[in-house]
């Protein structure tokens, strides 16, 4: 096991898309703080307030600021706007699609499939490696928009740090599940456009449509005020604020590690049932 992880560690880090997802991901961190900038001057030009509300989860990915005539653009509102809006979430996934079908995709995975006793080991070696890549870049992300903060603002300022740190401690989480979630569309349809293609769908809330007819059948079932979304990871990601108190914090952690485990089951499952030599 030890040897698998060792070896996804050394390819995950020689493999050349992630860095050029990193790049892109700077430059978008880049542009995004850029126009936040440009946002702000608008408001206090105009003497006119944005507030977003996020009561409710729509369609598409959308990077807004939440701020209010007279304040600040600070740190935290540039974090909660990208990952409320999956921005950061976008780049993992698509390196997540990329990472889990490289070995197969190549041929390598016939090298070591008949090499380790339980089959199930190299899938949990990819569990554990993008583990540690949704945590760098996370930390990449972090760091980045604290630098463009203080090149565009000229100013570092935190509203609340340790809401912000708590929030974004559940985002990790909340981004490893979706990140398990799309290596299983990976392993299971072995095909890059397919996996690809949901991920992004995903992300850009387009099952909200589905969701939304079960809730009505649901509703018809007598039980109401009941919204799917609500229980899923991406709604989490969606609707958690920075003001959350612990329960709502807990729950979204409990809806990852649900979700997450579920996922890497499923993908074990599958992967050691298939023919791979």
């Amino acid at each position: 096991m030890l040897r698998c992880i060792k070896m996804d560690l050394y390819r995950m880090f020689h493999t050349k898309a992630l860095y050029i997802i990193w790049i892109i991901m700077a430059a978008g961190v880049i542009f995004s703080t850029y126009m936040a900038k440009i946002d702000e001057e608008n408001i206090r030009n105009e003497s006119s307030a944005v507030e977003l509300g996020q009561e409710e989860v729509s369609v598409g990915m959308q990077v807004t600021l939440n701020i209010e005539e007279g304040q600040s653009v600070t740190v935290d509102d540039q974090v909660y706007a990208n990952l409320n809006g999956a921005f950061v979430t976008l780049f993992l996934v698509i390196f997540a699609v990329l990472f889990s079908t490289a070995d197969i995709n190549s041929g390598y995975i016939k090298n070591v499939g008949g090499q380790v006793k339980r089959r199930e080991s190299l899938i949990l070696s990819k569990t554990v490696s993008l583990f540690i890549f949704t945590y760098v870049t996370m930390a990449l992300y972090f760091i980045l928009q604290v630098l463009f903060q203080r090149i565009f603002f000229g100013n570092m300022i935190f509203r609340d740090a340790v809401s912000l740190l708590r929030y974004f401690g559940v985002h990790i989480l909340l981004n490893y599940a979706m990140v398990l979630v799309c290596m299983a569309f990976s392993i299971i349809f072995k095909h890059n456009a397919i996996s690809m293609t949901l991920s992004i769908c995903l992300i850009m809330k387009l099952q909200v449509i589905i969701y939304s007819f079960i809730d009505k059948i649901i509703e018809k079932m007598g039980v109401s005020d009941f919204q799917l979304i609500e229980h899923t990871v991406i709604g989490k990601m969606s609707m958690l604020s920075l003001n959350s108190d612990n329960g709502q914090m807990l729950l979204a952690c409990l809806t990852a590690v649900i979700f997450g485990a579920a996922a890497a089951l499923i993908t074990c499952l599958v992967f050691k049932r298939r023919d791979i030599v």
